[in-house]
């Protein structure tokens, strides 16, 4: 609904608004990061004293675990893996850490009120609703059976290799997304394989173009 309302909005005044992930090529896209915190009571579950606690290093580890299986959540088409590449705002693998714009799931601390994570990886064209599902039952998931997160990052996270990556293309996506149970368990049977089957089909439908780039870079070369 917020899309289309934009996209009124936008017309209506004579603009062009998108939500493509990566429109320019030399240029950052358009992401969806998403922050979750827990809260009970009136109080922060994931907070103490300002700072990230244990059930929220929980949720981060659970997170981290089911981060590349379920990429596709984030980004279903073509065009939304095209932003997912180093120094471009957008994480390439796990890693975490706080206040740090390179790492896939950011910490934000300060006031109790304010402690959340961030995870970093979707794309503007990502189905929101699949999104959240899956990145709350990982974090959930991650408390249930305390799933410690790997050692923090407070450098560059796009120069480092010990962090599982997370994918930078849709068929490593889609080969991750058809071999994930927890996915299927999340959306259900039938939806996870409309979805998947949704990406395959951009998939294909981007590999049997000729473009324009191709046409003028090889037809006068070859």
């Amino acid at each position: 609904m917020f899309r289309s309302l934009v996209k009124q909005l936008a017309h209506a005044h004579g603009y062009l608004a998108t939500f493509m992930p990566k429109p320019f090529l030399d240029m950052s896209g358009s992401g969806f990061h998403t922050h979750y915190s827990l809260w009970a009571g009136g109080k922060n579950i994931f907070a103490d004293a300002g700072r990230l606690n244990q059930t929220g290093r929980y949720f981060v580890g659970g997170l981290q675990k089911r981060m590349a299986e379920t990429a596709l959540c984030g980004s279903a088409t073509p065009n939304g893996f095209l932003r997912r590449k180093p120094y471009t705002f957008c994480p390439i693998n796990t890693s975490w850490g706080p206040d740090n714009r390179t790492v896939g799931i950011r910490i934000i601390e300060g006031k109790d009120s304010a402690v959340r994570v961030e995870k970093r990886d979707a794309g503007a064209d990502c189905n929101p609703y699949l999104l959240l599902a899956t990145d709350i039952a990982a974090g959930l998931d991650g408390i249930e059976q305390k799933i410690e997160p790997t050692e923090m990052t407070t450098g560059d996270a796009y120069s480092e290799d010990r962090h599982e990556p997370i994918p930078t293309d849709i068929a490593v996506a889609l080969k991750l997304a058809r071999g994930s149970d927890f996915m299927r368990s999340v959306l259900g049977d039938d939806m996870c394989e409309l979805y998947i089957q949704q990406s395959e089909r951009e998939m294909e439908f981007r590999r049997n173009q000729v473009t324009q780039v191709e046409l003028d870079r090889y037809i006068g070369n070859f």
